[in-house]
């Protein structure tokens, strides 16, 4: 499957009024992230992401923050460009959004980065 078709598909998914069908389009986003290459994790995912966070719903946003918190996720495209996105997850007016998303940074600085990164 093309890259850029699995990025067509989960904004196709992304489309629907139904919050419910939107977080099982973001469950599935380490399986679209492992689809794509690095490059297009970076150009087209992540941008993408980012417009989410400023404007789904809290359900949306909290899926969001959980699946970027997997270390499988994240190594393909690189917690330099997933990171900015937790950090404004972790800026909602929203509490479990908020947690979650720091959740998700803590867990990745504990997987994926050394105490010299740190």
């Amino acid at each position: 499957m093309d890259s850029v078709n699995v990025i067509d598909l989960l904004k196709e998914e992304m489309q629907t009024d139904e919050a419910h069908l939107k977080v099982n389009a973001i469950h599935r986003l380490k399986t679209v992230a492992n689809a794509l290459s690095r490059d297009d994790f970076r150009s087209q995912l992540v941008p993408y992401l980012d417009a989410l966070a400023e404007e789904e719903c809290d359900e949306v946003l909290f899926s969001i923050a959980a699946e970027l918190g997997e270390p499988d996720v994240v190594e393909n495209g690189g917690m330099d460009v997933t990171i900015p996105i937790l950090e404004k997850l972790a800026k909602s007016d929203e509490t479990v959004v908020r947690d979650q998303a720091a959740e998700s940074l803590q867990k990745l600085i504990k997987e994926l980065m050394s105490e010299a990164d740190v």
